[in-house]
């Protein structure tokens, strides 16, 4: 077994192009669940170096060398294989219940006779305890060889919903991997990939040239040491991937750094770990289903960047609320944040594709005391306007007499403003959205959210309109990388004959806007709230839960 989704068990199966369901999948564990996270894709090289005793064993666990002590540098080489093989299905929307789903597929196949639904998710028992079950059902539509054939269909669905193109994987990748240290002291091939097994808890394992900020401004390549195996495999691409394989809090010490400034107050850290810890046991087994791991190591997910980010803050934040998961009705919250929501939160309705969570629902940024005298309506363009000219008194303004200098530094993320030359957005829009729209003319607000999200846009131009769905969608057409988030108004500066010469950006918040604003939940924290309490605030009716042992790992 070539180690398919994790290391928990599975009772699954599928056939893609007929549509049926599978049986429900149930995750067990023994006791602190194990998570696979891909943190390298597309190398064709992937050097590393273990600091104690390891072995190498192959996808299914025999052994290739035991007991290694080799401090030298090693080096995986890819040598020839193929890719894997996918169809490819328009995503229209998703459903919390199976008689929803069924009911919706009736309907949609009035449209388009080759709808069906998928199920995702299943239930979680750790120590034979069921502690949260997360199916959901996907409504797909068609099952195309080529990612162009899918596109064709889009439109049919695009007036009542937002859907997207998803790929379902048909045929895994198959390829030899050649490995070897620096003497050539260690040599092998090995079928498809292998597996590096520390032999002690002090054992590290440091990979040479891992790609981070994959898509971002920060974009960058660094050295990263991790605990616990690692696998080289042969990736869907017929390229080598790597894979963390660890405990879920040995992996928080990794993410709660890479996410929360480790000087942050220690509240804010501890309510980070517990949102942290609930995203990721709310989300598995639903993400990267044609991937051979749980959960990628980038904002896709949630950032993981191995042992190089640990403090000694993060380490005890994580200790201190260990198996503490936030639910709402018996279920782990799906406990998503941004890092400045610009003092109003966002449902997540108008961000995502449903089904809706009712604890993450749109909320002005400050004291309940307070928000009975906000009046404005930031869906509605004057309100918006000024909302983003004026520095409200929430938590995220960080208008705070003690402001430690890490969290003085993030005020420029609460207002912020970008300018772009009318042929600039142009060329960016043409990139982004692989649509030649001619000259620009305009760009239309069709729809925000409660906080002033954008939610769907008109772009006008000489050869061709094109609406554009979706918060992170608009971010992405209007920007080289992406916009700091989609609440944000739009001035024009025209020229003599009406055609625009530049576009002016103002804007609110750094992020998507769901759940906790983590610059809100660090003041709150120097406003002497305690975790529970800033967790409560950002996801509505919940409460915090113990989902397995609080002792020793």
């Amino acid at each position: 077994m070539h180690h398919p989704r994790s290391s928990y068990l599975a009772d699954s199966s599928m056939d893609h192009l007929e549509g049926s369901i599978p049986k429900t999948v149930i995750k067990r564990f023994a006791s602190e669940p194990i998570l696979r996270i891909g943190f390298m894709e597309g190398y064709e090289k992937v050097d590393f170096r273990v600091s104690g005793e390891f072995n190498v064993t192959d996808l299914d666990g025999d052994p290739i060398f035991n007991g290694v002590s080799s401090r030298l540098k090693w080096r995986s080489l890819i040598e020839g294989g193929h890719g894997a093989t996918f169809i490819y299905s328009v995503l229209v929307t998703a459903c919390r219940e199976e008689s929803e789903a069924i009911e919706l597929v009736d309907k949609l196949r009035r449209l388009y006779p080759q709808v069906r639904m998928q199920r995702l998710g299943g239930q979680l028992v750790i120590a034979g305890s069921l502690v949260n079950d997360n199916t959901k059902y996907r409504i797909l539509a068609g099952a195309f060889e080529t990612e162009a054939e899918a596109k064709k269909l889009l439109a049919k669905f695009s007036d009542e919903y937002a859907p997207r193109i998803i790929r379902e994987k048909v045929k895994e990748p198959r390829g030899k991997i050649e490995v070897y240290d620096a003497e050539y002291d260690y040599s092998v091939k090995i079928e498809d990939g292998m597996r590096i097994v520390p032999l002690s808890e002090e054992t590290t394992i440091t990979l040479y040239g891992v790609k981070v900020g994959s898509g971002f401004q920060w974009e960058s390549m660094a050295d990263r040491t991790y605990r616990g195996i690692i696998e080289i495999r042969v990736g869907n691409d017929a390229r080598l991937s790597a894979i963390s394989e660890l405990p879920l809090d040995q992996y928080l010490r990794g993410v709660v750094p890479a996410e929360m400034p480790a000087g942050y107050p220690p509240e804010a850290l501890k309510a980070q770990a517990v949102a942290a810890r609930s995203a990721v046991l709310a989300k598995l087994g639903t993400k990267h289903l044609n991937d051979p791991y749980d959960f990628c190591a980038n904002v896709h997910c949630q950032v993981y960047s191995g042992n190089v980010s640990e403090a000694e803050s993060t380490n005890e934040a994580v200790e201190a609320t260990r198996g503490e998961v936030i639910t709402f009705e018996d279920r782990i919250c799906d406990a998503v944040y941004s890092a400045v929501c610009g003092g109003h939160t966002e449902h997540k309705r108008n961000v995502w594709n449903p089904p809706d969570e009712p604890y993450l629902q749109g909320l002005y940024d400050a004291p309940e005391k307070d928000r009975p005298g906000f009046t404005l309506d930031l869906s509605k363009e004057k309100d918006l306007r000024r909302w983003i000219e004026e520095w409200p008194d929430v938590f995220c303004a960080l208008n705070h007499d003690k402001l430690p200098t890490i969290l003085a530094y993030s005020r420029k993320y609460f207002r912020w403003e970008v300018s772009y030359s009318r042929k600039e957005l142009e060329d960016i829009i043409k990139k982004r959205t692989e649509e030649d729209i001619g000259v620009l003319y305009d760009i239309i607000p069709l729809q925000r959210g409660v906080s002033g999200r954008l939610m769907e846009i008109e772009i006008l131009g000489s050869r061709k309109n094109i609406r554009v769905k979706k918060e992170l969608n608009i971010r992405r057409a209007l920007s080289p990388t992406y916009l700091r988030s989609a609440a944000f108004v739009i001035d024009i500066e025209m020229g003599e004959m009406g055609t625009p010469l530049a576009f002016h950006f103002r804007g609110a918040g750094w992020g998507h806007g769901v759940g906790m604003c983590q610059i809100g939940a660090a003041v709150m924290a120097l406003d002497d709230y305690r975790y529970p309490q800033i967790l409560g605030h950002y996801y509505t009716g919940t409460e915090v839960r113990n989902a397995y042992s609080t002792g020793t790992p």
